[in-house]
């Protein structure tokens, strides 16, 4: 052994390189590399007899030849290991990665190597990036990387049991999971990084990966959120793909819990909601909430409420976080939670109650969360639990309450010396004070605030600084209010305190609106053109998300606009100030956003967002443009004086027509209070007015306000207070307060002089009784212009027509209102004149128009045939009755149908003049063949008429072959007749007539501000004599109770031009009450959408009124306003209607009675409303009873003072009376009295059935409550027609139609819709057979069959019912989008819908889809957070089965949609359908001029050229031919479908007659004794008891020929639309020519 090593070592020096670099020649590099070899082998053979050292050695001169060679640096590393000499081993390692670092060996060995060293995590890396490089390798690895593992981190030792029988996927997850739990999370992420590659189809091992690997990447130090919520919304997907709910739940609450961490408040709601419903699904699944699985536990059902309230109230939706506070209180009290968790779920929904001024539920919360703390020992939670209930007492107007527990909490925060709650506690007292008016100690407090906050704590300090200016401006020591705004304001932009800024540039502006320096006056202009725009926007967001508003906004916003206005009067911008005053009226009369945008809209702003984003006041002043007022005012011939009331001036404008503003002028008040002095005169008109006698003569109609028993409970405590204080200090106690002294001149006097005098010069230059129009302000709402008397004691209604306006935008609208209502009688003039003789001007001048040149020039103007509307060349006042400020387009057609007739025909019309035969003024038509003109004398009557010739079109169309039977109807039409043509007769009337809604039944209990309402009666009497009285004057039936719902009223108002209306209201919230309707109502009291009538209702319709009379509103115990500005007139205003007529105050009912009798007396001659208001109120004050000017000044008309004439209107009712009995009579004969029908009647396309499938279906879900079961028996209908017409043998069977079915009016309507018959059924009318369809008509049997399938769905949802019944019928667009949103929203609910999305902003912004969408579980946020609204849907169980009937039902009446979108989402399929040229129009060079078809009256086609007058050209020959082959498959259909009807009835009528004979059968035996029913006379034979009856030979006869006429008439419904088919192939011909 010995020589060997001597051996060995002899030898090594002899073959070294320096030895044989010495005195000899380099060899070569293949001699090296065969030594290289020879020394490793010899190394391998060293390390294989454990001779290691001596391996070691040559492993060493092997690299010392090639240090690069990966097999012998891999030999020496494994050396060193056997020798266990790690650290060179780690280093040979580290030397095999640098020469190959994409292979595995030297990450192995790295990894032997570190862990020997006991470096586990490095080593642990380096068996990872082996297995990265070696996959196949895996179970080796595996293990070795599980025995590292072992070495960082305890394994469990039943995982340790199992891991063998793992699969290597499922072993590195677990071992990932373990790093995890032992907080190793970079470890774990790369060894689950690493375990995604070899990702297996086992979902329950990758959910568990992802949801580890999401677990780590959020919870390393340096946070990879963004990482974190992609792993968790990709194992959302995988677990949503299995329905595995645990994995949902950890990532949903993984998902909101990160987004609520980064401030993503609006993400994290979402996922919130998403967690909301999959514990829906939960609970459905497992029937119980005791029943929940393990993973969703008590603490996740707390804290996800907890969340969600906390996130809501962050983004201002206060409602939503109080419902969840709510459901966390609910859910702490039941699981039994105590201690810190109880006291702040009270805690927590107390605040958000007294935010929302649920003061009661506040207070009861907050004493909960004081006992909890008591109970707890929790000392702080104690004090602030004083703080809470000392804030809700101060809103209470408790104040020795709220000062005493606010002085509580301020001591126990200073024994505390907790700097934070004690700068709270002196903060909320502070503002208790400013609340109680004591501004004094107010100011001690925020100073003592100050004093309290640390240095560094600057937004504290900022906004102590500005309630200690608003307590020195309460004090009017505006200097040093100023000071502490500046500071404050100064140090919020330092910081950037936006909304502290905001409050004291607000502030800062007030004050200097008082000044008279003109830098302070520029600088408060400056700063409210900055705030204007800025609240606006505020407002609009919480409108836009239907969330609370802090009154705080439109106070501010009221008090901007009136210091903004103060500020120009000063500087005498007159019309900069009225642009301003005009903008404000949109908070006094109706809801700022839709105001805002009606105005944006009328003055061609096309985005209302725009305004948000201008900081000056240049678009806000462009917004009122004063040339177009001034246009606006010239259109009426009325002088009009705009007020503007402030605190301490008066504004006004008068503006003339034709010059515009004459008069600027602004008042001042010498005590600096105008509003007050309004006031105090309006008050002394009601002086002597004995209330108490009153509430015994006034029926109340009014409506509680929302905070009615908040505004009491505030009276009876600063009752209480004041009692109190006088019973301490009797000594002091003020004197009761006196009424105001009665001035020395007469309030309507005083009034006079401080409104009208002013402008007096002005008004004595206006002509007697001229038109005066008036636009109040604030408290002059409530102020009768009419009684104000002039210093010659003449009331200004006995000198000018005086009427009042909201604003001037609304006075556009009303002579708007004024065109539309003369355009509609010429119109109906028009429509009158065309019917004379016979109708034949609308088809001469049709005719006219076809054959004249395309276009013809006048005056330069271009006039296509296709644009000329004939109403409007024969009316002038058409042309001239365009909108305000807008040019008549001639090239385009006239949008608005008349009334009183169909849509105008494609072609355009001219109007023609009638003249007698032989006239140069005759009419003639051009043909291809030449002129045609009418003939003279009587020329065409000579020849004798062959019945079987049709007749020349020149001869039908001459005038002179008319004659006149009645020259004038009491319509103004005529009667014609003619020997050539049968001519049609229309009587034409007017839909003028009167309406008198009121009274409405009323339930014992209703819902009212989610509060229980009680009406205190059914029935109001008084309301159901004035209604009965007022119907009897004008002369019309009363609605009223029971058919006095919202849905009758919101349909019969629209036609009406005078409307009477006495009810229940609201005149502040502009609420009208009608009957609930009973089919809607449900269990419970009914809810307010099933009763109140809203403005935005009234304001969506199209009213066609002269005159709206309201008489609703007043109670006698409110000597208030009751008006409250003109939201209710202006809603009717904006709808249409001409003039609304309120009173003021309320009267007593005999009153009323009186004025309403005069009032429609003087109008049943025609009269202006304003003079037949004179006479009216004349009338009342010439009763001794009546003469104080409280009783007949109240009254006053808002709008237009329009003509009346109640003689017309009546008389426009008869003859609707006499139509619909005319019409009646022709029904029930089916004789033709008057116009014989056309030869090819209408036959109903596709979209126009669906249309009427909308209504009928409507119907039925409105009425399902009545006939619960009648949609089961229309169902099977559907399904044995259908079955019938797969499968004739069914045919034989007969089916009776259900008896519900027949009590069902629309179920009736539907079957006869879809072409069903009903047949007699032996003796028996009550049971007929139902008579199958003989064919699908339009296909419309399986979309009715799965429509009626998804109304038995909906039906279940009453809500949706309403909403949907209030949307059906609805256009096949919005249907369209419908169908869109919802396909996407059930097939692809990882698609984000944004409600700024083109085909989600129409539906949203439609009113009735809104209500639908809502109902149906959609619902949006994100409004207030700055970005783009998010629509989202609750995806619960009954809200997801709610939305498949949904879109079931609108699939059904679609027109073009697919049924596919049902079943899964198609791209191609989604979008509107494209608009396709039709090919079968031809060219122009393909005119049938051999034929020449024509379309004459009585829809008629012809040929108008005579046979083989014309030679073809080969073009037309070719069209022929084409049209020949059209015609032959048609005709060919429509024989097989003749066939088929005649063969149906044949077979049913076969089914009918074996049924019958089969109750006959053989003859039966008589038995020799029978019952016979008394009553034998000598003349009457005996009677059986059982005799059935038998059918006489007339009833027989009868059955059969109704057999006979439905077989007629299904024949009859094929053949026109064989004809209706054959019109439409040659129509593209006639309009060819």
């Amino acid at each position: 052994m010995e020589r060997a090593t001597i051996f060995n070592k002899t030898m090594h020096r002899s073959m070294s390189l320096p030895s044989l670099a010495e005195g000899s020649e380099p060899i070569s590099e293949a001699e090296e590399l065969n030594e290289m070899k020879s020394l490793q082998e010899r190394g391998h053979k060293a390390m294989k007899i454990h001779n290691y050292d001596e391996a070691l050695r040559l492993y060493n001169e092997a690299l010392e030849i090639d240090d690069q060679n990966v097999g012998v640096l891999v030999a020496r590393a494994n050396a060193y290991m056997v020798m266990e000499d790690f650290i060179n081993a780690q280093k040979d390692a580290e030397s095999l990665i640098a020469i190959q670092h994409d292979k595995p060996q030297g990450y192995k060995i790295q990894g032997r190597a570190l862990k020997n060293l006991n470096q586990y995590k490095d080593s642990l890396l380096s068996y990872l990036m082996a297995l990265t490089f070696e996959p196949e390798n895996i179970d080796e690895l595996t293990n070795q990387i599980i025995s590292v593992v072992s070495c960082i981190c305890e394994i469990p030792q039943d995982l340790k049991n199992t891991l063998e029988e793992m699969d290597p996927y499922k072993k590195l997850s677990e071992i990932g999971v373990c790093l995890y739990h032992a907080k190793k999370h970079k470890l774990c992420i790369k060894m689950l990084e690493a375990a995604q590659q070899f990702q297996t189809n086992q979902k329950g091992i990758t959910m568990r990966l992802l949801l580890t690997l999401a677990n780590a990447h959020s919870s390393v130090r340096v946070r990879h959120q963004d990482r974190a919520i992609a792993l968790y919304q990709e194992c959302l997907t995988v677990a949503m793909a299995t329905h595995d709910q645990m994995y949902q739940t950890k990532a949903l609450v993984n998902i909101a819990t990160l987004y609520l961490e980064c401030k993503d408040t609006f993400q994290a709601i979402i996922y919130y909601e998403k967690l909301l419903q999959l514990q829906s699904e939960i609970l459905e699944e497992v029937g119980d909430e005791d029943c929940f699985p393990e993973f969703w536990s008590k603490e996740l059902q707390c804290g996800l409420h907890l969340n969600l309230s906390i996130a809501y109230k962050s983004i201002g939706n206060m409602h939503s976080a109080l419902k969840h506070a709510r459901q966390y209180v609910t859910y702490v009290e039941k699981h039994h939670l105590q201690g810190k968790i109880q006291a702040e779920s009270y805690h927590n929904t107390g605040m958000l109650n007294e935010i929302l001024n649920n003061f009661k539920e506040a207070v009861e919360n907050y004493s909960q969360y004081l006992k909890c703390c008591q109970k707890n020992g929790d000392r702080k939670g104690i004090a602030q639990a004083y703080g809470c209930l000392g804030s809700v007492y101060a809103s209470l107007n408790n104040w020795t309450l709220s000062i005493t527990y606010h002085e509580q909490y301020v001591k126990m925060a200073s024994k505390f010396d907790d700097k934070k709650m004690l700068v709270i506690a002196n903060e909320i007292l502070g503002n208790t004070y400013m609340l109680k008016e004591d501004y004094d100690q107010a100011s001690c407090y925020y100073e003592a605030m100050l004093n309290s906050c640390i240095r560094t704590d600057y937004r504290t300090r900022a906004t102590g600084l500005s309630k200690i200016g608003n307590a020195y401006k309460a004090m009017k020591k505006y200097q040093y209010s100023l000071y502490f705004y500046q500071q404050a304001c100064d140090l919020a932009e330092d910081f950037e305190y936006d909304d502290i800024k905001t409050i004291c540039l607000y502030n800062i502006a007030c004050i200097h609106k008082q000044s008279t320096q003109m830098l302070e006056m520029e600088k408060a202009q400056k700063y409210f053109e900055t705030l204007i725009p800025f609240l606006e926007t505020k407002i609009k967001e919480h409108k836009r998300e239907d969330i609370f508003c802090p009154k705080e906004y439109y106070s501010q916003l009221s008090e901007c606009y009136n210091g903004i206005q103060t500020v120009l009067s000063k500087l005498g911008n007159k019309e900069e100030c009225l642009q301003y005053a005009e903008m404000s009226r949109k908070q006094s009369n109706g809801d700022v956003e839709e105001a805002n945008m009606l105005s944006l809209a009328n003055y061609g702003l096309e985005d209302s967002s725009v305004v948000s984003s201008v900081a000056g006041h240049s678009l806000w002043r462009d917004v009122c443009d004063l040339e177009k007022v001034n246009r606006i005012v010239s259109q009426q011939n009325a002088t009009l004086l705009y007020y503007s009331v402030l605190q301490d001036s008066l504004l006004l404008w008068v503006l003339q027509p034709g010059q515009g503003i004459t008069r600027f002028y602004h008042g001042k008040c010498a005590d600096g209070n105008m509003v007050g002095k309004i006031k105090q005169h309006l008050t002394i008109m009601k002086r002597d007015i004995d209330w108490k006698k009153m509430q015994t003569e006034i029926e109340s109609r009014a409506l509680p306000y929302r905070e009615s028993e908040l505004e009491y409970t505030k009276r009876q405590y600063s009752r209480l207070q004041k009692t109190s204080h006088h019973e301490a200090t009797p000594e002091s106690s003020p004197e009761k307060e006196e009424p105001p002294s009665m001035p020395l001149k007469p309030p309507q006097r005083e009034l006079y002089n401080l409104l009208l005098a002013p402008v007096e010069d002005i008004l004595s230059k206006l002509d007697s009784q001229s038109q005066l129009t008036i636009v109040p302000d604030k408290v002059l709402y409530d102020c009768p212009f009419g009684v104000l008397q002039d210093w010659m004691l003449r009331y200004m209604a006995d000198r000018f027509h005086i009427t009042y306006l909201p604003s001037l935008k609304m006075l556009e609208k009303v002579v708007n209102n004024e065109y539309d209502w003369l355009k509609s009688q010429d119109e109906l003039q028009f429509e009158r004149n065309q019917s004379k003789k016979g109708a034949l001007s609308k088809f001469l001048t049709q005719a006219i128009i076809q054959n004249c040149p395309t276009s013809v020039s006048d005056r330069g103007i271009s006039i296509s045939s296709e644009a000329v509307d004939l109403k409007r060349v024969s009316n002038p006042r058409l042309i001239t009755a365009g909108r305000v400020g807008l040019e008549l387009d001639v090239h385009k057609p006239s949008s608005v149908y008349s009334r009183w007739s169909p849509p105008p025909l494609p072609q355009s019309r001219l109007p023609t003049r009638s003249s007698s035969p032989g006239s140069p003024g005759t009419p003639r038509m051009i043909s291809n063949q030449g002129t045609i003109s009418a003939r003279q004398g009587n020329s065409a009557l000579s020849p004798r008429l062959n019945p079987h010739v049709p007749v020349s079109t020149d001869k039908m169309l001459g005038t002179h072959t008319y004659s006149t039977l009645s020259t004038k109807t009491a319509t103004e039409t005529d009667i014609t007749s003619s020997s050539l043509v049968i001519t049609s007769f229309t009587q034409i009337s007017s839909f003028e007539k009167c309406l008198v809604y009121g009274s409405p039944y009323l339930p014992e209990c209703l819902m009212l501000h989610n509060q229980p309402w009680k009406p205190g009666c059914e029935i109001l009497s008084q309301a159901k004599q004035e209604v009965f009285s007022v119907a009897s004057i004008l002369d019309t039936e009363p609605v009223y109770s029971h058919d006095a719902t919202r849905e009758n009223f919101l349909k019969d108002i629209c036609q009406p031009s005078i409307i009477h209306i006495v009810t229940f209201g609201c005149w502040e919230e502009g609420l009208l009450v009608m009957s609930p309707n009973p089919i809607q109502v449900g269990e419970g009291p009914p809810q307010e959408q099933t009763y109140l009538v809203t403005a935005d209702d009234i304001a969506s319709l199209k009213l066609c009124a002269q005159l709206v009379v309201l008489n609703m509103g007043y109670t006698p115990y409110r000597k208030d306003s009751t008006l409250c500005g003109y939201k209710l007139p202006s809603a009717f205003l904006s709808a249409g209607a001409q003039a609304v007529l309120v009173c003021l105050s309320p009267l007593p009912d005999a009153v009323m009675e009186k004025f309403y009798y005069h009032f429609y007396t003087s109008l049943k001659k025609e009269s202006l409303l304003t003079v037949a208001l004179r006479q009216a109120m004349k009338a009342i004050r010439e009763d001794k009873k009546y003469s104080h000017i409280f009783y007949w000044s109240p009254f006053i008309l808002i709008g237009k003072d329009v003509e009346v004439n109640l003689k017309h209107v009546r008389k426009a009712m008869l003859h609707q009376s006499i139509d619909l009995a005319e019409m009646s009579v022709g029904e029930e004969t089916g004789k033709e009295y008057l116009n014989p029908k056309s030869i090819v009647p209408h036959v109903e396309t596709r979209e126009e059935n669906l249309y009427s499938l909308q209504k009928v279906l409507s119907h039925l879900l409105r009425y399902h409550t009545l006939h619960p079961d009648v949609l089961v028996e229309l169902i099977d209908l559907l399904d044995g027609a259908l079955k019938r017409l797969h499968t004739k043998e069914n045919i034989h069977h007969t089916v009776v139609l259900p008896q519900i079915v027949m009590q069902s009016v629309s179920s009736l309507d539907l079957l006869k819709l879809l072409g069903f018959h009903f047949q007699a059924k032996g003796t028996s009318l009550s049971d007929p057979y139902v008579l199958f369809p003989h064919w699908n008509k339009d296909d419309l049997l399986v979309p009715s069959y799965d429509a009626l399938k998804a109304i038995q769905a909906i039906s279940d949802h009453p809500v949706c019912t309403q909403a949907l019944c209030d949307l059906l019928p609805a256009t096949q667009d919005n249907i369209s989008l419908l169908v869109d949103l919802l396909c996407i929203t059930k097939h692809a609910a990882e698609v984000q819908l944004k409600i700024t999305d083109l085909s989600v902003h129409p539906l949203w912004h439609n009113s009735k889809i809104q209500k639908m969408l809502i109902a149906a579980g959609f619902h949006q946020i994100g409004t207030l957070l700055n970005r783009p609204s998010i629509l989202l849907f609750n995806k619960t169980p009954s809200y997801r089965q709610l939305l498949t009937a949904l879109l079931q039902l609108l699939l059904s009446v679609s027109s073009h949609k697919s049924q596919v979108l049902q079943y899964r989402l198609d791209v191609e399929l989604l979008g509107k359908p494209g608009s396709t040229k039709s090919s079968a129009i031809p060219d122009d060079e393909a005119k049938l001029t051999s034929l020449t078809p024509l379309i004459l009256p009585r829809n008629q086609l012809r040929m108008c050229t005579p046979w083989l007058t014309s030679v073809e050209k080969p073009l037309e020959m070719r069209e022929k031919l084409s049209l020949a082959h059209s015609k032959s498959d048609i005709d060919e259909r429509y024989r097989n479908e003749l066939k088929q009807a005649k063969t149906w009835h044949q077979l049913s009528t076969v089914a009918q007659a074996n049924e019958a004979m089969s109750e006959f059968g053989r003859p039966k035996t008589m038995p020799n004794k029978m019952k016979m029913l008394p009553g034998r006379t000598a003349s009457q034979n005996r009677t059986p008891v059982n005799q059935k009856k038998v059918l006489v030979i007339p009833e027989i006869d009868q059955r059969r020929d109704y057999a006979h006429f439905v077989m007629q008439e299904r024949l009859g419904n094929v053949s026109s639309r064989h004809r209706e088919d054959l019109i439409k192939l040659y129509l593209p011909y006639v309009n060819s020519q």
